[in-house]
C-alpha cells in the first residue's frame, strides 16, 4: 500500500507578505509560495507518494478546514508547512492542527521541512519507500 500524506499549509492568498511575521522569509510572495507548494506536491507524487494538499486560512477558519480534511481520510504522514509552524502568531493554529492530527490520525508521522522549500527527502526520513506505509 502506498504511503498517504497530507500537506497542510497557509493559502498563499491570505498572507500579508509585508508584515513583520513574514519578513523572516525574504523574497516570499504569493507567487513564490504557490510555486513552492505546487512543486513540492508534484515532486512527492512523482516520487510515488499519495499526497493531498490542504491550504488553510489563519485562525479558526484554518483550524476548521484542517479538521475537516484530517477527519475525512486516513494518512500515514502529516506535513505542516513553515508558515504555520515558524510564525509565532500562528502558534494556536499549529497547535490545533497537531492535536487534531494526533486524534484523527493515530500512528501518523509528523513531517516538517528543514528549509523554505520542502522536498520528498523530508517524508523519506520516515517513509523511505513510497510504496510501503511502514515508518522507520
Amino acid at each position: 500500500m502506498a504511503v498517504t500524506a497530507i500537506q497542510i499549509g497557509l493559502d498563499p492568498d491570505v498572507i500579508d507578505y509585508a508584515s513583520a511575521d513574514f519578513a523572516q522569509f525574504p523574497g516570499l510572495s504569493a507567487e513564490t509560495l504557490r510555486a513552492a507548494n505546487d512543486d513540492n506536491i508534484a515532486a512527492l507524487r512523482a516520487a510515488g507518494y499519495q499526497v493531498d494538499n490542504c491550504l488553510v486560512e489563519f485562525g479558526a477558519a484554518g483550524t476548521v478546514k484542517a479538521r475537516e480534511w484530517l477527519s475525512a481520510k486516513q494518512y500515514d504522514a502529516v506535513l505542516v508547512g513553515a508558515g504555520v509552524r515558524l510564525v509565532a502568531s500562528n502558534t494556536l493554529l499549529f497547535e490545533s492542527i497537531i492535536n487534531t492530527a494526533h486524534t484523527t490520525q493515530p500512528g501518523c508521522r509528523f513531517v516538517f521541512n528543514r528549509a523554505a522549500v520542502a522536498t520528498p527527502d523530508d517524508i523519506r526520513r520516515w517513509y523511505p519507500h513510497p510504496e510501503t506505509a511502514v515508518a522507520q
